[in-house]
Parts: C-alpha cells; sequence; structure tokens
C-alpha cells in the first residue's frame, strides 16, 4: 500500500510538471506562415504528373542527337528534355512543383494576414482608453471575430499584449514584451523560407551532377581503338553529342527552375516582411497608445464604459469644489482690501474737515 502512494504522489508530480497540450499550442504560432510539409510535397508530385502528362503526347521518343532545336516531326525538343535526359530533370521538375506548392500555401496565408488588417479589433466604442477594467471587453470582442490567434500575426499580438497589460499593469512592460514577439514573429518568418532557399540551393547543384553525368557518359561512350571504320566512329560520336546534349540541358533546366523559384520567394519574404511592419505600427497605434494605468489619467470616456464615466464626473466634481473654493479665497481677500480702502477714506476726511 505504502509503494502505490509513494507512485501516486510521484505521478501527481509529474503530472504537475507537464503543461497540457492547449497551453503548450498557446506558444506555437507557426501556422501563422509556415506551410503544411506533407500536404505541399503531395501537391508537388500531382503537379509533375500533370505536367509529364501534358507533355507526353508531343514527345517524339526516336533517338535524338545533337542540339537540334525540333524533333524530326517538328515538335520542340524542349519536350524531350524532361523525357530524355536521365533521372535528373525529374528531380528538378519535382522540387521546382513542391517549392510552388510551399509559396500557394504560403500566399494564401499572406491573404488572411492582410484581411485581417481590415478589422476593427479595438473599437472606441467599447473604451477611447483601455483599462484593466475593460481588458475583458475588448478580448471578447476580438474572440468574437473567430479568428485563430495561432494563425494570425495582428490577433495573437493584440491578445497577447492585453493578457500581459491585465497581469502586470504596466504600460513599458507591455511595450517591451511586444517588441519581443515583433522579434521572435520576424524570425518565425525567416525560418518558414528554409526548405525553400535549400530548393533554390539545390536545383542548379542537381544540374551541375546532370552535366557532370552527361559528360561522363559521352566521354565513355568514345572509344578510338575499337572504332573499325568510318561508320562506327560516327556511331560513337553520336553517342558523344548525346551525352553532351543531356550534360547542357540538364544545367539549363536547373538555371531557369532556379530563377522562376527565387524571384516568386523574394516577393513573396518581402510581403511577409511588410505585413509584420504593418502589425507593428497597428500595436503602436491603436494598442500602446491607449493603454491606461490604473490611476492614470486618460483622454476622457464614453457612454459605453460606465465605471469611466463615474471616475471623470468625480474628477470634474473635485475640480469645480476647488475652483468655488479658490473663488471664495478670492472674494473674502476683495472684501478685505475694500474694507480696508473704506476705512482708510474715511479716516482720511476726517482729518481735513476742521481745516475746511
Amino acid at each position: 500500500m505504502r509503494k502505490l502512494s509513494v507512485d501516486k504522489e510521484r505521478m501527481e508530480q509529474i503530472n504537475m510538471m507537464r503543461r497540457s497540450s492547449v497551453e503548450a499550442g498557446k506558444f506555437d504560432n507557426s501556422a501563422s506562415t509556415s506551410a503544411p510539409m506533407a500536404l505541399s510535397a503531395l501537391v508537388g508530385l500531382g503537379l509533375e504528373l500533370i505536367f509529364y502528362l501534358l507533355l507526353f503526347p508531343f514527345v517524339d521518343f526516336a533517338p535524338v542527337d545533337g542540339f537540334s532545336a525540333e524533333n524530326p516531326d517538328g515538335t520542340p525538343l524542349f519536350m524531350a528534355y524532361f523525357w530524355k535526359r536521365g533521372w535528373v530533370p525529374w528531380v528538378l521538375t519535382y522540387l521546382t512543383f513542391w517549392s510552388t506548392a510551399i509559396l500557394w500555401f504560403k500566399f494564401r496565408k499572406l491573404k488572411t494576414q492582410k484581411a485581417a488588417m481590415l478589422y476593427k479589433l479595438l473599437p472606441d466604442e467599447i473604451s477611447n482608453d483601455i483599462r484593466v477594467e475593460t481588458l475583458p471587453r475588448f478580448e471578447a470582442h476580438i474572440k468574437r471575430l473567430g479568428i485563430e490567434p495561432s494563425r494570425n500575426f495582428l490577433i495573437n499580438r493584440i491578445l497577447r499584449g492585453l493578457e500581459h497589460f491585465g497581469i502586470r499593469k504596466n504600460h513599458s512592460e507591455t511595450a517591451a514584451m511586444l517588441a519581443s514577439q515583433s522579434e521572435i514573429d520576424a524570425t518565425m518568418v525567416d525560418s518558414s523560407y528554409t526548405i525553400v532557399k535549400v530548393f533554390i540551393w539545390a536545383i542548379p547543384i542537381l544540374g551541375f551532377i546532370g552535366t557532370v553525368l552527361g559528360i561522363s557518359t559521352a566521354v565513355s561512350s568514345f572509344d578510338l581503338e575499337a572504332a573499325g571504320s568510318i561508320e562506327v566512329i560516327q556511331k560513337q560520336l553520336g553517342e558523344v553529342t548525346g551525352g553532351l546534349s543531356e550534360a547542357f540541358d540538364t544545367t539549363l533546366i536547373s538555371l531557369i527552375f532556379s530563377l522562376c523559384v527565387m524571384f516568386p520567394t523574394s516577393l513573396l519574404q518581402k510581403a511577409e516582411e511588410d505585413i509584420l511592419n504593418q502589425v507593428d505600427d497597428y500595436c503602436n497605434e491603436y494598442l500602446l497608445k491607449r493603454l491606461r494605468e490604473p490611476g492614470e489619467s486618460g483622454s476622457g470616456a464614453v457612454s459605453g464604459d460606465p465605471s469611466a464615466v463615474m471616475q471623470r464626473i468625480e474628477e470634474l466634481q473635485q475640480y469645480l469644489l476647488q475652483v468655488q473654493h479658490s473663488q471664495a479665497e478670492v472674494a473674502g481677500q476683495m472684501t478685505q482690501i475694500a474694507n480696508h480702502y473704506a476705512a482708510w477714506l474715511g479716516g482720511a476726511t476726517g482729518e481735513e474737515q476742521p481745516g475746511i
């Protein structure tokens, strides 16, 4: 029995040290920018299959030697680049379409981020100033929008700022926390492009590998000692030119694909960085500027905030009492001055009467 109680106590201690899945997911907002890798890989594979199926009817599978611009049937040699140049073009095409799928998912997330900027997340109808007493109403308003905070930088930033201000009740600490969160979001956006940047690096490398394989095939297929006639030499020269064709064609494909992935990646990354800058501006303009610590006077209140209205009325009453008291003191001093002046005037007049 004692052993069971000890084991139970240890399990309770371990459970106390563990975080719940909800609490752990609170600190993971990678869904705001990261694309699903498994799904994007499947989408890239599907796009590659569609691409090759579209090229299949136009490919002439007869041997093509040299660098002629067309196949014997007049079909551009471009169609044969992907079917008759070994395994390298297949891998290059897959990596390119995988990168395209990742960028597409990230572009959709970017549109969601831009749409959130159009919402009135901290409306003035609740209160002009954001105080500890009004935080639950602002949080309830944001949650009614139905946007998952882990999927949106702006929603997550504002909710964390409100939560931090509600606990610390300090404007400077909240501003520091938001600046730290801004750096975290920027790092997360940059890391979300790691796989695509690896692909941008790998695509030209694979092209050079295809070049080396093609040149190796071309050199190994030519053997002067085995060539006994002109026909054999011509055949071997055809194999050499075919190997060189494979070598240079794979390099060409890799460089083109690398450019096709690099430019959209750079544009999309810049757009996401611009969104993060807009989130920073939004928090500075609509959140930090309106935060009021307990006891701090604000810019006023609206009819939707009864506690702030009562506080403002009390402040006005105290001000009016002070003004009234000051006016009474001034009136008393003026009365004393008038009495002294009248006494002085009467005395002066009494002294002059005997001399008349």
